[in-house]
């Protein structure tokens, strides 16, 4: 499973065409633990992850950490200001040394007191003096890409990956467009579950609108038929009028909200658009081959939300992704049915808003991204 080659079993012009557009990919590429590892590897270590918000990392020692596959990575703000990333390994044995986000004036390991400065730098070993020959300078922490983006920051363990606005030309007009302050924003909440499904169901769930009248009713009596996603290369364009009487939490009083703006960026980053400004970002990330971790932050223009946005806030993450997680879970359960082997996808003619072609085009770029194999939607 690590060659560079499309399975055997897989190739074009077999039992199972991994290329056909109908069909999304067999089941056990959201079962088998060796098809993780290597969607790992080349998917999510050269892929640019989000980490966060420039909101978060203001001031020297300000510091987020980020989970990317197996690995976890510090985001810091140094002495000079400057934005570093660092995989949040001690290098003398291994140790984790920062959780969460927060405020540091040093790095220090919670095991044998090992220091670091907030560029990364090894200023303190205990001891060291009396070893031979020791040069701190050969123990920085392992630095990787990181790239302020609209706003929002992202990292990339691939060190010859090019930047994230060259991947997606386009996609800071939008963003802007909708919400010029993104660099002003506020961090004002984080929800976080644990799915258990493939995180692939979970991208293909967000990426159709098919269900949304059946899974949703509240969304779906907001959205009509002018819903259309566009595939843009590695970013994905959701947009729809919105019903003029909005209900439950997309009421904003004194608020105009004509549209239904929301993205998704590959390989597994949903930004979202909130009524009244801001953003909500739904992050993907694999915790096993049937299991993911979902983060849902949520950015205002703001520091403190009003009633109305936490009602946003509330039905975003206690209404809508609930009710998405249930039935992302219901799939998972079916694929390890010996009665099923892949779903058919539903593709409209224009892309209707009930098409489901922007499911075969996450398939594309995954089996881009895992065999050198791409077919356009």
């Amino acid at each position: 499973m690590t060659e560079n080659v499309v399975p055997e079993t897989d190739a074009p012009g077999s039992q199972v065409d991994l290329a056909d557009d109908a069909y999304s990919l067999p089941s056990r590429y959201y079962i088998d633990p060796e098809i993780l590892e290597l969607e790992y590897e080349r998917i999510f270590y050269r892929a640019w992850n989000f980490a966060g918000h420039v909101s978060q990392l203001k001031t020297s020692g300000d510091y987020i950490t980020c989970i990317v596959g197996r690995e976890s990575i510090i985001v810091m703000v140094d002495d000079g200001g400057t934005l570093h990333a660092f995989y949040n390994v001690c290098r003398h044995r291994g140790h984790w040394l920062l959780e969460g986000s927060g405020h540091v004036d040093s790095i220090i390991c919670p095991y044998h007191a090992w220091r670091y400065a907030t560029d990364g730098r090894l200023i303190y070993a205990r001891n060291s003096e009396h070893v031979p020959g020791f040069d701190p300078s050969k123990f920085c922490l392992t630095a990787v890409q990181v790239e302020v983006f609209c706003g929002f920051v992202f990292v990339n363990l691939d060190p010859k990956a090019s930047s994230l606005a060259t991947q997606v030309p386009g996609l800071a007009d939008e963003f802007r467009a909708y919400e010029p302050r993104l660099d002003e924003l506020h961090f004002v909440h984080r929800s976080e579950y644990f799915v258990k499904s493939n995180w692939k169901n979970v991208v293909d769930n967000y990426n159709e609108n098919y269900h949304t009248p059946v899974v949703h009713p509240v969304l779906g009596s907001i959205l009509d038929e002018s819903y259309r996603i566009e595939p843009k290369g590695k970013y994905l364009s959701h947009v729809g009028d919105a019903n003029p009487g909005l209900e439950g939490g997309f009421q904003v009083e004194g608020e105009n909200f004509p549209q239904l703006l929301t993205w998704w960026l590959w390989p597994n980053l949903c930004p979202m658009s909130i009524p009244g400004g801001g953003f909500r970002v739904l992050h993907i990330m694999p915790d096993g081959p049937e299991r993911t971790r979902e983060t849902y932050d949520f950015y205002l223009p703001y520091a403190e939300p009003t009633e109305a946005q936490w009602r946003q806030i509330r039905f975003a993450a206690e209404v809508v992704n609930v009710e998405d997680v249930g039935v992302v879970e219901g799939i998972q359960r079916g694929l390890r049915s010996k009665s099923f082997d892949r779903s058919y996808v539903m593709i409209a003619p224009q892309n209707a808003e009930w098409s489901e072609h922007a499911v075969s085009h996450l398939k594309n770029l995954v089996l881009e991204a895992l065999y050198g194999q791409s077919q356009s939607v």
